[in-house]
């Protein structure tokens, strides 16, 4: 039996494929499309800018995806998103912001939105009637801290961050002349321009921020005054009625304008605060005191009626002002089951008018306030005209009243006693004088000095005084050309010796002697005579020669 070893049938099995070998090449195609679509989506996003988020009162007008953000009026943002803030008091307009401008964009950038409006300054955004409204932004060119969150304004900045030029502050009693975008004015032309106004701490003044520009800045220093150009004045004169505005837009939203008066002041610093004055004229009077002084405030209080006391009246000690009403203010007292109403009138005084130098401080000014109400210091109503009704607080010196000292705890300024002032007998003595112009008859002498000024037109305009100043023209004509032929002939001169010689000869004896009479009825003759008599007692008498002893030559004929 033959073993036979049969061959085993091979293991055929496929070969195992690699993963390159099983992906076709059709797939690399979606799938680097994909690739290229999440490249791009990346760079979009990593594009797309910061979003911002800006708070305004109200959005009128903005529209998602189609308002701008503009820098410069060039188009550096879109709006993506309104909402309300979270106790819905604002607005919140998020904004997408490209990303190389977002980095300059810090915490003292500005937002507003650009609208049109119309003022008298003219008229402005009329861009946006077509295009509609859209954000505008201000920031600097320094790359700062970035900030995401930022409150907008309601309207357009006045003064752009970075302007040159100096910032101060204006205070006036009231805000009739203050208004935001209100001009500030130099000889007429628009130098700057005034923010809104607000109130003081005490309320007593409004204040306002002003910006002057460059280079005009530098006519601002500490003489420069500023006052009230908001309305128009009217003067009457030889040449008529002048009627002086400063501007149309001054007129209608206030303005203020400026000048120094005088030279030798220094340069101010930004922050500086000046008065606002009435007029030039009252600006000019100021130059007199420094305004920059601490002025002391102090109040006193009257009992009786004060009409014809107002804010800015004087307050006068010995004749001479030394500060001005600030504030007038009521008080309700109690007295015993009654009830008195006080008029409580603030008094600002400069210390330096007190008499203790223009460098006293307030507190000096206290203590000299505190020894005179000793002595009998107190504050009193005076009438400044009798005709208007005005008052003023004068201080005045009466060491007979009644013991009193000045209330320093007195809230809010230190209380002066007062004394009561004779304004009945003022207001008497006034309608008095009224009451005797009243008593006065004009029309009888009126109509008497119309008859008389007829009386003399009628005499004047006679045909007999007509013909009188012919005939009395005539003598004094004559006697015209007498008196130049006697300063021809030298009369004059041998007049005076003779008169001379007559004299010394009459202290010798009181009677003349027989020899001086011809020469006496010769003057005689000299007056009543007709001129060819006199000029025939002139020849006879020798005038023409020297005349040593008046009597005896005279009374002789000249010699052959």
């Amino acid at each position: 039996m033959t073993n036979r070893i049969e061959a085993a049938e091979p293991d055929i099995r496929p070969m195992r494929q690699g993963l390159m070998s099983r992906i076709s090449l059709v797939w690399l195609v979606p799938v680097l499309a994909l690739v290229a679509s999440l490249a791009l989506a990346w760079q979009n996003y990593s594009d797309r800018g910061v979003l911002i988020e800006i708070g305004f009162k109200n959005a009128t007008g903005v529209e998602v995806g189609k308002t701008q953000l503009r820098y410069r009026d060039v188009s550096v943002g879109t709006v993506e998103r309104v909402t309300f803030s979270e106790d819905l008091s604002q607005v919140i307009v998020q904004v997408r912001v490209e990303k190389d401008i977002a980095a300059f964009i810090d915490a003292d950038a500005l937002f507003w939105v650009e609208r049109p409006q119309v003022s008298v300054r003219g008229v402005s955004g009329l861009g946006t009637v077509l295009s509609g409204v859209y954000v505008n932004g201000f920031w600097d060119a320094t790359i700062g801290e970035p900030e995401h969150r930022f409150t907008g304004l309601g309207a357009a900045p006045l003064v752009r961050p970075g302007s040159r030029g100096i910032s101060i502050v204006l205070r006036a009693r009231n805000g009739n002349q203050l208004s935001a975008g209100a001009p500030i004015l130099y000889k007429g032309i628009r130098v700057g321009v005034m923010e809104a106004p607000s109130l003081t701490a005490s309320g007593s003044d409004v204040v306002s921020n002003g910006f002057i520009e460059a280079p005009y800045d530098a006519l601002v220093t500490s003489a420069t005054r500023f006052w009230d150009t908001s309305g128009f004045e009217v003067s009457f004169g030889a040449g008529g009625v002048k009627l002086d505005v400063e501007s149309l837009a001054s007129l209608l939203e206030g303005g203020v304008t400026f000048e120094t008066l005088v030279s030798g002041g220094g340069p101010v610093e930004t922050g500086v605060t000046f008065p606002i004055y009435e007029s030039e004229a009252a600006a000019r009077k100021s130059l007199f005191h420094d305004e920059n002084a601490e002025l002391l405030t102090v109040a006193t209080e009257f009992g009786e009626s004060v009409g014809g006391l107002v804010v800015g009246s004087e307050v006068r000690f010995r004749g001479i002002k030394v500060g001005e009403v600030s504030e007038l203010t009521m008080r309700v007292v109690k007295s015993g089951a009654k009830r008195a109403v006080l008029l409580r009138a603030a008094l600002q005084l400069r210390p330096g008018n007190l008499g203790l130098g223009q460098d006293a401080t307030t507190n000096e000014a206290l203590v000299l306030l505190q020894d005179y109400v000793v002595q009998g210091l107190r504050a009193r109503l005076t009438s400044a005209n009798i005709l208007t009704g005005e008052l003023i607080v004068e201080l005045v010196e009466l060491p007979k009243a009644k013991a009193a000292v000045l209330d320093l705890s007195a809230k809010p300024y230190p209380l002066v006693p007062s004394v009561d002032a004779n304004l009945s007998d003022l207001t008497a003595t006034a309608e008095g004088v009224f009451k005797r112009i009243n008593a006065l008859k004009v029309e009888e002498l009126i109509a008497s000095a119309i008859g008389v000024l007829d009386s003399v037109n009628g005499l004047v305009a006679s045909d007999g005084v007509k013909a009188v100043l012919p005939e009395l023209t005539a003598p004094l004509a004559e006697a015209r050309v007498i008196l130049a032929e006697l300063r021809g002939a030298g009369a004059g001169a041998r007049v005076n010796a003779t008169r001379s010689a007559a004299e010394g000869a009459a202290s010798g004896s009181r009677q003349p002697p027989q020899n001086c009479r011809p020469w006496q009825s010769s003057l005689k003759n000299l007056r009543s005579g007709p001129r060819p008599c006199w000029q025939a007692m002139v020849k006879n008498h020798g005038w023409s020669r020297p005349v040593s002893t008046p009597c005896a030559t005279l009374a002789r004929p000249p010699k052959p």
